[in-house]
């Protein structure tokens, strides 16, 4: 059944919204042993105990962190749509778990993807919650080749899967507009972060699939930092994100050791 439903997303997407074919081997910044493993797992990105759990349960803290950032962009708040009037772009969207809780909170946000059958599971998704959000699949360069311009862009537990750090930075400098806020969190390169995010994570109690990180794609936050500030951005200091194994949650901590998130401003 689910199947069957990301497929008609998927087409009437299509029949909406004609776009050129992307072929993601061949993007700079996309790799493509990264998009296929995601890929396989497309239809259980709404499932909070299937292998995309640890992300659901990172969902609140990484919200925190967006709203925190993005809300004094917008110009016209009422209420809880706090993100009013702001045009956002998620990329490495996924299933949208974030796309859907910032339109919550009154963004209009565009969500873009380099894996096509999670873009088509994020579209089914939203259609359910009566959500209206522009998911597309492509690749970051796509939207910046087109000429796109956001006042915020957030890419979530991307950069460590893409292939060429330097050319994605360089893409969302060129998808914000001037004062546009970015938003990044990550997995630092840390001895901490190989113990939890690959060793207790994938191995020991696989929480997700064996393969999904290699410690090498983890950038430090000066690494991040200073690609960011190469790239045209002001760059706030990193923001820890722990998780709490006795209630299962993430909060917002001093110890950059394993998640973190940045917040940059382009000048």
């Amino acid at each position: 059944m689910l199947r069957s439903l990301l497929r008609r997303a998927a087409d009437a997407r299509t029949e909406r919204t004609p776009r050129a074919p992307v072929d993601a081997s061949a993007r700079g910044t996309v790799d493509r042993a990264d998009i296929d493993r995601f890929a396989k797992l497309a239809e259980r990105w709404w499932d909070p105990d299937g292998p995309h759990g640890p992300l659901h349960r990172f969902v609140p803290v990484r919200m925190q962190v967006i709203r925190d950032a993005l809300a004094p962009l917008a110009k016209k708040t009422k209420g809880r749509q706090v993100l009013a009037g702001l045009t956002v772009l998620d990329i490495g969207c996924g299933g949208g778990l974030l796309s859907e809780p910032m339109t919550r909170l009154g963004a209009r946000v565009t969500g873009v993807d380099a894996d096509a059958a999670g873009i088509a599971a994020a579209i089914a998704h939203a259609g359910e919650m009566g959500l209206e959000i522009d998911y597309r699949a492509g690749a970051a360069e796509d939207l910046a080749a087109a000429g796109l311009r956001f006042d915020a862009v957030v890419a979530s537990e991307v950069i460590e899967h893409v292939a060429d750090k330097p050319a994605f930075v360089a893409a969302l400098a060129s998808l914000l507009k001037p004062g546009g806020v970015l938003v990044l969190t990550t997995i630092n390169r840390t001895a901490k972060s190989r113990a939890q995010a690959i060793v207790a994570a994938e191995y020991i109690l696989r929480w997700v699939p064996r393969g999904t990180h290699d410690w090498n794609q983890f950038p430090t936050p000066a690494e991040l930092t200073g690609l960011l500030e190469g790239a045209g951005f002001e760059v706030d200091p990193a923001l820890g994100m722990v998780f709490d194994p006795i209630d299962g949650t993430f909060s917002l901590s001093a110890d950059a050791r394993v998640n973190y998130a940045l917040v940059a401003r382009k000048r």
